[in-house]
Formats: C-alpha cells, structure tokens, sequence
C-alpha cells in the first residue's frame, strides 16, 4: 500500500512540473435574474477549479447575490455549485472556452410588504419574511483569456434552475493561475 501511495504522489508532482498552471482562483461580478427575472441582483462569485487536461475541468464555487429591485422589498441568496467543464476548441493556455454543467444548492430569503396601515398621516408596512432552499443543477458557457502568464480576464454566461426557483446572469471574472 505504502508503495502505491508513494508512486501516485510521485508522479503528481511529475505532472506539476511539466504544468504548473492546473489550479485557477477566480472572481467574478455581475448581475442575475433570481426567480423568472423578478428580482434583479447584483452577485458575486469566487470559483477554485482544477484543470484535468486540455479539455476537461472541475470546479468548485460560492456567489452571493442581493437585490432590492423587483417583486420582493429585498431579496437576498448564497449558491454553491460543482461544476465539471469541457473545453471542445481545446485549453491552450491562452484562450479557454467551456462548456459545464453540475449541481447547485442556493439559500434565498426575501422580504414583502404584506400589509398596510396609515397612522396620522404616515404609512405603516408589516412585513413577510421567508427563507428557502433549492437544489438543482447549472448549465454554464464561459470563456477565459489570459492577459498574462498567470492573470485571465473572462465572461460567464449560467443558468441555474433549481426546483421552484431559477438563477441566470452574466459575470465578469479574473482569475489567477496557481
């Protein structure tokens, strides 16, 4: 047993030597439609993936989302996703077009105004609040290009429908090759 861990290890960092960009951190900004575009959110996105080869990827990521603009007076989510990824024109280094697809957990609360009174003039709401969560999957296209050696610039263009409730947007990224 003690052989064949040492043998995996050793050819892990073989394959780290002739490679030294399998790792990427990436962060991203931009806006999505929580609900069928009910809700418009400003989100954030931090993303870790692990290059396998040319081709594929795997990738790990938590976004934030808020929004006081749409059906609810505030609305608010956390997502974290798995995501594999497939690079069809092939990873070469410089320019990185995926296609993915995974499974996502999302917690959303919002807040509404669920009644109304006047006093002396004044209006008075009394608010609903609720918390939920949704369990889906994601369908992703993105495309990164590098700018440096170790610096990428990238778009993200997901969906994420979840049972009884949907997650789509664009984000802007930079990412880091580690």
């Amino acid at each position: 047993m003690g052989i064949f861990t040492l043998m995996i290890l050793l050819s892990i960092e073989a394959m780290s030597q002739t490679d030294p960009c399998k790792y990427y951190f990436l962060f991203g900004g931009g806006t999505s439609l929580l609900g069928t575009g009910d809700m418009k959110t400003l989100m954030f996105e931090n993303e870790a993936d692990v290059i396998l080869n040319h081709y594929a990827a795997f990738g790990i990521s938590i976004g934030y989302g808020r929004s006081n603009r749409g059906v609810y007076e505030t609305a608010s989510f956390v997502q974290g996703n798995l995501n594999g990824y497939i690079s069809p024109f092939r990873n070469n280094r410089k320019n990185d077009f995926r296609i993915g697809a995974g499974l996502g957990l999302m917690n959303i609360s919002d807040a509404r105004a669920v009644s109304s009174i006047m006093v002396d003039g004044e209006i008075y709401d009394d608010y609903g609040f609720r918390s939920r969560n949704a369990f889906g999957v994601n369908i992703v296209l993105e495309d990164n290009y590098s700018i440096t050696e170790r610096f990428t610039l990238g778009i993200k263009l997901f969906t994420l429908p979840y049972k009884g409730d949907i997650n789509s947007g664009v984000l802007f990224r930079l990412g880091v090759k580690i």
